[in-house]
């Protein structure tokens, strides 16, 4: 008879435990920091911009920003310090979670445009930012991590979810646009706008698993056609989701753009973890709290917006 000594095993599983919720706590603040990090680049390059005459802002425009070594400082915040966080943060606790933790940043904008505008802050700004909070802590408490997923690439069911899911949302896109460019409606063209940065951020957990396996010298023909495919969507749609926001900002405000951008931003990791991973929440309450979290950073963004504006407004 096998004798098994129990008190070890669950000395075994509370460590394993442990590990878990460590890692766990590690990525969420590794998601809050790359938002966080996010938006005081952006409040850097702002700054810069609206500090230019408008006179001055002639095809030179983009060379007299990166003479300015505090645009510079923003321009590498946004596209390479923030990835760090965020890319980690994938390794962690995955993609369901990290755009919906990335919104602390919204805050930093709101603090940083009073700084650099000179206001105070509205009643129902300060409320926004309690809505962010509470959200951001629902989120964090749901535990709808996707982490350990290395089989993935060899699951060809995965593969057609994902693909299927992003076809939709690629055909969403540009029937939004298209709609958005025949009938001048703006809400189109900010739910648009926020589609690339949604469809990133649902490859970018295969991209990262992928390029540490790719990296590793060990990769298989799965992981190199992920990592290809992944590299393809992943880049590409970071410089487009900025690129359409600019232009969606010619056909209306910011304060009415920003929060219907956040819409699928925040909603598709939802889908994400349920439909493409098929993830089962740790509980019943998981799913209220992911919910609730989502639902107020979309209706703190309503209401933060007009502050973000005043910030992306170039005098």
């Amino acid at each position: 008879m096998l004798y098994v000594d129990q008190p070890k095993i669950y000395l075994i599983i509370k460590k394993v435990d442990d590990v878990m919720a460590n890692e766990y706590i590690i990525g969420v603040i590794l998601a809050i920091l790359g938002g966080v990090v996010n938006s005081i680049g952006v409040i850097f390059q702002k700054k810069v911009v609206n500090e230019i005459p408008k006179e001055n802002r002639d095809e030179k425009f983009i060379r007299t920003l990166f003479k300015s070594p505090l645009w510079v400082l923003g321009f590498i915040f946004v596209m390479a310090f923030s990835a760090v966080f965020f890319l980690s943060a994938q390794v962690f606790i995955g993609g369901a979670l990290v755009p919906g933790l990335a919104a602390m940043g919204m805050i930093v904008l709101v603090i940083g445009s009073v700084k650099i505008i000179g206001e105070h802050l509205k009643k129902s700004e300060i409320f926004g930012i309690i809505l962010i909070i509470i959200g951001i802590f629902l989120i964090a408490l749901s535990e709808l991590s996707i982490s350990g997923e290395l089989n993935i690439f060899y699951d060809t069911n995965f593969t057609i979810r994902i693909t299927v899911l992003t076809v939709i949302l690629m055909i969403l896109w540009m029937s939004c646009r298209i709609a958005g460019k025949k009938f001048k409606r703006i809400i189109y063209l900010a739910f648009s706008a926020g589609l690339p940065f949604a469809i990133g951020n649902i490859w970018l957990q295969s991209f990262t698993i992928s390029m540490g396996i790719v990296f590793s010298g060990t990769a298989e023909l799965p992981e190199i056609i992920i990592f290809i495919i992944s590299t393809i969507i992943v880049v590409p749609t970071s410089f487009l989701g900025v690129f359409f926001v600019q232009e969606a900002f010619k056909y209306g405000e910011a304060s009415k753009i920003t929060p219907i951008q956040q819409i699928p931003i925040q909603i598709v990791p939802i889908f994400l973890y349920f439909v493409v991973y098929l993830k089962t929440p740790p509980s019943v309450v998981s799913v209220y709290f992911i919910t609730l979290g989502v639902g107020f950073i979309i209706a703190s963004g309503f209401l933060l917006a007009q502050k973000q504006a005043a910030l992306e407004a170039i005098e």
